[in-house]
């Protein structure tokens, strides 16, 4: 008898484990990069006509919100190491997708959009992948990297999804509607899913004392700081995310320079969108699989591959395929970092620990492009500058052979 109760809880932990990916592929799908940042540039023009007001003042907007979001981050990470994810993820999803409804009734007051991104900022963190993978990462083990892959699949989706839809929204019903819709749909589709079935591993099983051990294993922020392990990821990350985006915001153009029409080109944008999905999804799989370092080798490899043959100046055929090579790679970094920080630094400090490289690796990402454009203002092409990224990016393959392999720090309350 004692045996059938052990595996019938066993089987509903392994249920409920999977039911709060499910809730974080959908609050990840709808959260503030993937329904914000998207769409951000879609609405950037109607606004700009609508009130008169300049790009420069609504992309400012923009930025608020991006700074605000970085300042907001290690807090929302502390917050959620203290106190447990499913708080801050309810409470900043339901104010997100308020202050999104609140967009459409936006007045010509230049404040009341300043303030607006302010809050959707402030509150965006709380919807991001740190405090989902850090549930996630508590609730799992052994599948650990699988249900990472499977909940940051949604952003990805999110990526190709929202662009077009809410295109499709202001056309057929108007910019204040479309906001409207967007809002209501995290209002009345996330938040209620992640109410339901969004669980803290300690507080929705029987399984209390052990997810105590569990939250209590692994180093504190600072402990993590001093570590050469830390630095290796965030410098890795931070020259591929570089690679990666120099390429994705330039890809159009330098396609439409070397003799590609313009739909062709953005052809080969969305498939670097679509296989970074598909990356997603492996890349959960494959951490699961293979030791430390072998996972980030080769995602690297993958995008150093796909830059150097765009740094032939092909077009064409091989030019959608290099872009299909990067997007591969590139879906790898979302579902790799959590999964390194958790097995390197264990759970006490995750989220905390996790924020920190959130921040950081996105700066390569806004530095990548602009260098990108430097180098082709120089030497009026992008083959040099491509051809930089390409050995940059094996470099950092070369740096992840410095992990070792995973301390044993402690095991989830999951599978």
């Amino acid at each position: 008898m004692q045996t059938k109760e052990l595996f019938s809880a066993e089987d509903a932990n392994r249920r409920t484990a999977w039911f709060v990916v499910g809730a974080s592929w959908i609050g990840l799908f709808l959260h503030f990069g993937s329904l914000l940042v998207n769409t951000f540039g879609v609405f950037l023009t109607t606004l700009c006509d609508q009130f008169n007001w300049t790009r420069t003042q609504v992309s400012l907007a923009f930025m608020l919100a991006t700074l605000t979001a970085m300042l907001a981050m290690p807090l929302t990470g502390w917050m959620a190491d203290r106190f447990g994810a499913r708080r801050p993820i309810l409470v900043c999803t339901t104010i997100f997708g308020a202050a999104f409804v609140a967009l459409s009734m936006l007045t010509p007051r230049l404040w009341h959009l300043y303030g607006l991104f302010l809050l959707l900022g402030l509150v965006g963190p709380g919807t991001s992948a740190v405090p989902h993978a850090g549930v996630i990462s508590r609730w799992f083990s052994d599948r650990r990297g699988l249900a990472l892959g499977v909940a940051m699949s949604g952003t990805a989706l999110g990526g190709v999804v929202w662009p077009s839809a809410s295109q499709y929204l202001i056309d057929d019903f108007g910019w204040r509607m479309a906001y409207a819709i967007l809002g209501g749909a995290v209002l009345f589709i996330a938040v209620p899913l992640l109410f339901i079935f969004l669980k803290d591993p300690g507080r929705a099983s029987n399984t209390v004392s052990q997810g105590e051990v569990v939250m209590a294993a692994g180093l504190t922020r600072i402990e993590a700081l001093r570590s050469g392990v830390f630095w290796v990821i965030v410098i890795g990350f931070f020259i591929v995310m570089a690679s990666i985006q120099a390429c994705m915001i330039h890809l159009i153009p330098m396609l439409t320079d070397r003799g590609m029409s313009p739909t062709r080109a953005a052809f080969a944008a969305s498939m670097l969108g679509l296989t970074g999905l598909i990356g997603r999804l492996a890349t959960g799989y494959l951490l699961d699989l293979l030791p430390a370092a072998h996972v980030p080798i080769l995602a690297f490899c993958t995008i150093a591959i796909g830059i150097l043959i765009l740094s032939a100046g092909v077009a064409g055929t091989p030019a959608i395929l290099a872009a299909m090579l990067i997007g591969l790679g590139y879906g790898a970094e979302a579902a790799t970092i959590p999964y390194l920080v958790s097995r390197y630094f264990g759970l006490r400090s995750f989220a905390e620990i996790y924020s920190y490289i959130f921040v950081a690796v996105p700066l390569g990402g806004a530095l990548g492009p602009v260098l990108m454009g430097v180098g082709f203002d120089r030497t009026g092409s992008y083959q040099l500058v491509l051809l930089v990224c390409g050995l940059m990016t094996i470099a950092a393959a070369g740096l992840m052979i410095r992990l070792s392999s995973y301390p044993v720090i402690g095991r989830s309350t999951g599978n």
